[in-house]
């Protein structure tokens, strides 16, 4: 089939000609950006509102979760500003990578259904216990229009723009031609599903990464893994308000 000959084949990015410092540089602007923004916008919130900051309310994990992602995207540009390098990629234009992206989703989620069940039941065999993430709880108890439109909007478009910066357009992409391609997806995917701090999403999360990087490698534009991500997100904001509460 096509997609298997360009799984196969496709590569449309050239080797990224940074060094290991510019790696450390971006690493330090996420984490120290996503501790400033998080906990400004946070504190902004409750200093409009003149209330006691409840940091499991759905308004604060709102004004905390769009400091947190919104620090990617100023973390890619401070990086942008400070290190100069020279790119040989031939991406897609917009139009196919966002072509390449909704195929992409429909093949991954068919192969991410049958690995979540499969994954419960055995770690329901094991006795672990099921949690959900505060964010799906807050997201299934409701809350004003706009609360629940500013939820939706971080779900399915800040979170998916912000995260395949990072863990695409960044980690992947460094690894990239430095280790083979097996352990570059491995370490991007195995971080990217670790950060979400939940052993049930855990392989589901890992598969889905290993897809948005092999999309990113066909397609050669961000573009394509963002489109699958902000795909795959909806669909799980769907399910939350109208089948059950699934993990995202």
């Amino acid at each position: 089939m096509e997609i298997f000959e360009k799984l196969r084949s496709g590569n449309r990015l050239a080797k990224w000609n940074i060094n290991p410092i510019d790696f450390w540089l971006f690493v330090c602007f996420v984490l120290i950006g996503s501790f400033l923004l998080s906990g400004l916008f946070a504190t902004g919130y409750a200093y409009l509102t003149n209330g006691e900051p409840d940091l499991d309310s759905l308004p604060m994990v709102i004004a905390s979760g769009f400091g947190l992602q919104l620090s990617s995207v100023l973390a890619w540009l401070l990086f942008k500003f400070f290190v100069t390098y020279e790119s040989e990629d031939r991406p897609d234009s917009f139009k196919k990578s966002v072509k390449i992206g909704v195929m992409g989703f429909i093949y991954i989620y068919l192969a991410l259904i049958p690995s979540m069940l499969v994954w419960k039941a055995l770690l329901d065999a094991l006795q672990f216990e099921y949690e959900y993430q505060l964010p799906v709880l807050l997201v299934q108890g409701g809350g004003s229009p706009i609360e629940m439109s500013l939820m939706a909007l971080l779900i399915v478009v800040v979170a998916p723009i912000c995260e395949e910066i990072v863990y695409r357009g960044f980690l992947f992409r460094f690894l990239y031609r430095r280790v083979s391609l097996g352990f570059a997806i491995g370490i991007s995917s195995g971080i990217f599903a670790l950060m979400h701090l939940n052993l049930y999403s855990f392989l589901p999360l890992f598969i889905l990464g290993g897809g948005l990087c092999l999309v990113y490698r066909i397609s050669g534009n961000i573009v394509s893994s963002i489109t699958i991500h902000v795909l795959f997100n909806l669909v799980n904001l769907l399910m939350i308000f109208f089948v059950e509460p699934i993990q995202l």
